[in-house]
């Protein structure tokens, strides 16, 4: 009876041992972290990171490429907006040139033209003594405009000096209002355009029954629109149209406020 016992447990221990043998078995996978990274897994990430970079350099380049290719056209779009204006400027100082060649007084010395009271050498003392102060200053810049641009600042200097001596040495003279004229004529011709702008001034504020008047007025206009200022420009080129409407000033005038308009 032990015997038998003895065998069926031997048995009962044979069959669960064959049981287990026969179950799979499964090994743990180890966990991958940053110490157990394989060599070739990391020269992976770094080829990522090195891809992205290069990305991230060649659009900055692009944009670099655009920004400098704008900033040429910009550069380009102001150089021609800055010769068309020059090239409007020169034109409107050829014209005036041109009209005033033609008035008597352009082709002249000052006599009865200009001045209030007939030729200056048939007037005494002081007056004559201005008249040819004048004629001295006003024969500088005649001659000046048959010299090169780039010869005539220096001429045109030199006659601002006398004519400001015309106006010292005689204040009240009688030409007096035409030397203020010139002045601002020579300060616009040189770019000096407050300078211009206060000497035109003199003249339609202490002389407004002097003939330079409609003269004074247009070039007040064009000193403005110079200075960037349209508004007064055209309150000056209107008052030449509406308060002299049959000198040769008005038709200037009307132009130039047209293309300001």
């Amino acid at each position: 009876m032990h015997s038998v016992r003895i065998s069926a447990v031997v048995a009962t221990a044979l069959f669960a041992m064959a049981g287990m043998a026969g179950a799979p078995v499964e090994e743990a996978r180890p966990v991958q972290t940053a110490a157990t990274t394989t060599p070739a897994a990391a020269e992976d990430n770094d080829a990522d990171d090195a891809s992205g970079i290069g990305t991230l350099f060649y659009q900055l380049q692009i944009l670099q490429d655009e920004v400098r290719r704008l900033q040429g056209i910009v550069e380009e779009q102001n150089y021609r907006i800055e010769r068309l204006v020059r090239e409007q400027r020169e034109r409107y100082i050829e014209l005036d040139q041109r009209l005033l060649a033609l008035r008597p007084d352009a082709a002249q010395p000052l006599g009865a033209a200009d001045g209030p009271d007939g030729d200056a050498s048939t007037v005494p003392g002081a007056v004559s003594v201005q008249g040819d102060a004048y004629n001295r200053a006003y024969a500088v810049v005649t001659e000046a405009r048959q010299l090169p641009p780039s010869e005539r600042v220096t001429e045109y200097q030199r006659a601002l000096l006398m004519f400001d001596a015309v106006i010292r040495d005689h204040p009240d003279g009688q030409y007096t209002p035409n030397a203020y004229y010139w002045m601002g004529e020579l300060h616009l011709a040189t770019d000096a355009l407050e300078e211009a702008r206060q000497a035109f001034a003199q003249v339609t504020n202490l002389y407004a029954d002097h003939a330079k008047m409609p003269d004074a007025l247009y070039k007040l206009g064009v000193t403005y629109h110079r200075l960037g200022d349209n508004i007064r420009a055209l309150q000056y080129l209107d008052r030449v149209t509406d308060e002299y409407p049959d000198s040769a000033q008005a038709g200037l005038a009307r132009s130039y406020a047209a293309e300001l308009r």
